[in-house]
């Protein structure tokens, strides 16, 4: 807990100014309240109660202090707190939104510090949300994370609060970058991210550690895609000693049922656009639970494969 602290107050603190501060204040990121899930976020309305300065279309915030954080912070740091907080932009009426002004890597992973600003004129509980670090405006992690804990946010206020990212939901080891800021990723949205691997264990005794190595960062940096569809990415190919060309690839499915195909008509060509193989092929093995993704190998026998030659160092997949 606090680990921002050790970043704010380091060892160079007394040589630190409220502008150094400032600087570690990042980009905001809001949602529109009115579009937020039961499951995200929870708006008290039996508290409605118009503030001093609502007739305008900017809202200022004050600091919002966890009883806890309260009790454990001294003077000082809320002080701190209190002058990060007031330099924070005005905010668009009706949103939540997060800030974040401190990140720590760590062995185990990365804790952000972020305030957690409410614009709206109801209390606010954040409950379910999704989060992620960006670095020069690249994703770098992401989480779903209960902030339940976190407790009411009175309207017009902003909270400070800490959040722990794990190894396991970074999408690379680069920590190269000039820029951070941390998203909130909550409401409608007409795009799902199927990250959620389905790995069959027989088809992972047949991958090498390669195409794993592939799948895995694969899953973690595709886009996102539209709500309603199914999408097919190609993640790997390669040559057998007896001729046979074995593409792997990456159903990603968005719609809201189970997708099971029964045949597919699956073409390859490479970067010159030489078709190097096709065929319909029984696809009635593929079952891609929906908002999941999951992997699936094609096998071209030699004797279908058109151009055995092909230079596959690009190649392209077409699946109907």
């Amino acid at each position: 807990m606090f680990s921002f602290m050790k970043n704010l107050f380091g060892k160079d603190q007394n040589d630190r100014s409220m502008e150094d501060l400032k600087k570690e204040i990042q980009e905001e990121s809001a949602v529109d309240a009115a579009e937020l899930k039961e499951t995200e976020a929870e708006l008290e309305t039996k508290e409605i109660a118009l503030q001093q300065g609502d007739s305008g279309a900017l809202v200022h915030t004050e600091l919002s202090l966890h009883p806890m954080w309260d009790r454990e912070l001294d003077a000082e740091k809320k002080y701190t707190l209190r002058f990060l907080q007031a330099e924070l932009p005005a905010m668009v009426r009706g949103v939540v939104s997060v800030t974040g002004f401190s990140m720590v890597p760590e062995v185990n992973g990365t804790t952000v510090a972020l305030f957690f600003r409410n614009s709206t004129s109801h209390t606010v509980r954040v409950k379910n949300i999704r989060l992620a670090i960006y670095l020069d405006d690249e994703p770098f992690a992401r989480i779903q994370v209960d902030l339940s804990e976190m407790g009411p946010i009175p309207a017009h206020t902003s909270r400070p609060w800490e959040v722990f990212f794990p190894l396991d939901s970074y999408l690379h080891d680069d920590f190269a970058f000039s820029r951070w800021k941390v998203v909130m990723k909550a409401g409608s949205s007409t795009h799902v991210w199927p990250r959620t691997l389905e790995l069959d264990p027989e088809m992972e005794k047949r991958m090498t550690d390669r195409q794993k190595d592939r799948l895995e960062k694969l899953a973690f940096s595709l886009p996102p895609i539209p709500v309603g569809t199914v999408e097919v990415t190609g993640f790997d190919i390669g040559k057998t000693k007896e001729g046979h060309l074995v593409a792997a690839m990456l159903f990603r499915n968005g719609t809201t049922g189970v997708y099971n195909p029964d045949k597919l008509r699956v073409q390859i060509s490479d970067m010159d656009g030489d078709l190097v193989a096709k065929g319909v092929l029984d696809a009635s093995t593929v079952r891609v639970q929906p908002g999941n993704s999951r992997p699936w190998l094609v096998v071209f026998p030699p004797n279908i494969v058109r151009k055995p030659d092909a230079n596959l160092r690009r190649w392209v997949l077409e699946v109907e």
